[in-house]
């Protein structure tokens, strides 16, 4: 562990910052919980770094190895729209293809029935999330079906004329296979970007639920440290989370994101009693009042 020569200045008191090794937080966050408190104390940068390095990690666990597997077992973009995908061409304004396709992609469905103009959601074979073309229309469709509830419903609706330029067909696609590949990055470092930003709320969620006993525990702590705190302290379920939905939710969703949190809550206060009977033990040692060394 190495310390910057920097101070921040906050109601008076100086405190030294601290810079870890990525690969000494993570050891800490997986391994030594009691060790939390320290991460509090870690600079901005080393703080972004973390942040960066997980949403990353997050976003090619859940997106980019799924997709990559997906179209590497249809032999690669050229072969899945070529080879894979049944012919289909836009013309004229209408979708048409020779019969319906459903693909997973990363959790997602792509969902091809030009029979209907628009997609019925209740014929959708599955649960999950779907981009569905019908011969006129697209939608994004949600499905959850169970033995208590069937539930579906349409998030967006858009013409394909938004999509499709008149004559598109599979060598169009194919055509552009690198454009696809190209696009597969970007959109993992888009998913980054919003894991990043819904982890970091959540951090600061966890700090205010939790704030009177983060103060409790530690009277000196300042805001951004129980933040720091909070977050780190998420990793555990948000890898348990993303490795879940990557292997297509071994565990239901709502199982898996229960836990996460669980975890997240108990290594909070796991790592708030340690520090608090740290400290208690230390006064102990120090006695009653100061210069008494009776306890000692």
């Amino acid at each position: 562990m190495e310390f910057e020569n920097n101070t921040q200045q906050n109601n008076g008191e100086m405190m030294r910052l601290k810079d870890f090794k990525l690969m000494e937080e993570l050891k800490i966050v997986l391994s030594m919980p009691s060790r939390l408190t320290e991460l509090g104390e870690v600079t901005k940068k080393t703080f972004v770094k973390y942040v960066i390095f997980l949403s990353l990690l997050i976003s090619v666990i859940i997106y980019l190895i799924p997709s990559i597997a997906t179209v590497a077992g249809f032999g690669g973009f050229r072969s899945l729209f070529m080879e894979k995908m049944p012919a289909f061409k836009y013309e004229n304004g209408v979708l048409t293809a020779e019969r319906k396709f459903d693909m997973v992609l990363s959790g997602y469905h792509l969902y091809i029935d030009t029979s209907q103009t628009d997609v019925n959601p209740a014929s959708l074979p599955s649960n999950g999330v779907y981009l569905a073309f019908g011969s006129k229309n697209a939608s994004f469709i949600i499905v959850e079906k169970n033995a208590v509830n069937d539930f579906s419903n349409i998030l967006y609706k858009m013409s394909n004329s938004e999509m499709f330029v008149n004559g598109m067909d599979n060598a169009t696609f194919a055509e552009a296979s690198t454009a696809f590949y190209f696009s597969s990055i970007l959109f993992t470092l888009l998913y980054a970007v919003l894991m990043a930003l819904k982890y970091v709320l959540l951090s600061m969620i966890y700090t205010g639920i939790l704030w009177i006993a983060y103060k409790l525990s530690i009277k000196n702590i300042y805001e951004f440290e129980a933040c720091h705190i909070s977050f780190y302290a998420q990793t555990i379920g948000i890898l348990l989370v993303s490795i879940n939905k990557a292997l297509g939710y071994f565990l239901p969703g709502m199982l898996a994101s229960i836990a996460g949190i669980f975890i997240t809550f108990r290594l909070i206060s796991y790592t708030l009693r340690v520090y608090r009977d740290k400290n208690n033990s230390d006064s102990e040692e120090q006695g009653i009042f100061p210069g008494d060394n009776r306890w000692k």
